[in-house]
């Protein structure tokens, strides 16, 4: 071999590896945020086939009500229904659970608690539209559709003031007509929109930035004070049985599945609380069911499990947490 190929093997070597290694990494997918080594312990995980935040959650927290969290620290997952084999993610390891480990275990009251930090973002249904306080008119250079850092410009309906640097939301209306079993359920579904910030207030209308948007904004959408919902819930897996019918999801979908958000036509006046667990039964009644194949009368069958998340006087706003069959618009909450 001539004096100068074996001069430069080596350092062709290095470049292979070193290629191959950044290819690893490149189809690894989208790295995490790194930690902050002065303030947070903990690791990465690599994603398997068949993980899903919900198992991970009880295998690292000892726990499935800690998977919202779980998804917050990873702001890289768009979408939690969906994680990927190969991709790392961020665990943290909690200064209470290693304390508990270090320390001889005192017996005491197990309070089971579920974080969900988009809490503010989830609509409600109330039987009256919240008093609107201004109607956007639109984007200050003509944008159709409005997002995150946007100016708009609001014309006030003079039922309240605008106050500078004061935090509101932007939301739209829709109506709910649902027949149950017993009546018609009639109310107004507010979906917010985004967070909106106020920079300017004069006498024919005020200027705003939008903070943090969730969906497209658009013309003729509705502004209210900001409507702080709590983002912890104390859990009650056993709560008092309640004759209630899933009325629509957020996103008025035919189909409501996993981690979607919902609502029931039943709140705070039936003694529901955030928090509690229902199961899901398929059909429209909450009588037993003819079965052509058996030839019996059957219960209505399980089809998943929701948690309650914000309660109005009259309705509840949920999420799904489970399924084993499709869930639909009219199915029985109990």
């Amino acid at each position: 071999m001539p004096v100068y190929e074996k001069r430069f093997a080596p350092l062709v070597f290095l470049i292979i590896i070193f290629t191959l290694t950044w290819l690893s990494q490149v189809c690894a997918g989208q790295k995490p945020e790194k930690f902050d080594t002065d303030q947070d312990t903990g690791f990465y995980y690599t994603i398997k086939k068949g993980d899903t935040l919900w198992d991970l959650s009880q295998k690292f927290y000892n726990s499935q009500w800690e998977w919202p969290g779980l998804w917050e620290l990873n702001r890289e997952i768009k979408n939690p229904h969906w994680i990927y084999p190969g991709n790392a993610i961020r665990v943290y390891l909690k200064h209470e659970l290693k304390k508990q480990t270090i320390e001889k275990p005192v017996p005491k009251l197990v309070i089971t608690r579920f974080n969900y930090p988009a809490i503010h973002r989830t609509g409600f249904i109330r039987k009256k539209q919240v008093t609107s306080l201004g109607t956007v008119l639109r984007e200050k250079q003509g944008n159709i559709l409005m997002a995150t850092d946007d100016i708009v410009y609001i014309r006030p309906t003079g039922k309240a003031a605008f106050v500078c640097g004061h935090r509101y939301q932007i939301y739209s209306t829709a109506p709910v007509n649902r027949k149950t079993e017993k009546r018609r359920y009639k109310g107004i579904m507010h979906l917010v929109k985004a967070e909106l910030e106020i920079i300017e207030v004069n006498t024919q209308y005020v200027v705003g930035k939008i903070k943090n948007s969730y969906r497209d904004v658009v013309s003729g959408d509705l502004v209210m004070d900001f409507y702080p919902r709590q983002p912890t819930l104390e859990v009650d897996e056993h709560p008092d049985p309640v004759d209630a019918v899933l009325l629509c999801s957020e996103d008025d979908t035919v189909l409501v599945n996993d981690y979607r958000i919902a609502f029931i036509n039943k709140g705070a006046k039936d003694n529901i609380r955030p928090g509690d667990i229902y199961t899901i039964k398929c059909g429209n009644e909450t009588e037993s069911v003819y079965d052509v194949k058996t030839g019996l009368d059957i219960a209505p069958v399980t089809s998943g499990r929701l948690i309650v998340l914000h309660t109005e006087p009259e309705s509840a706003t949920v999420m799904v947490l489970s399924s084993t069959q499709d869930i639909h618009p009219g199915d029985i909450v109990n």
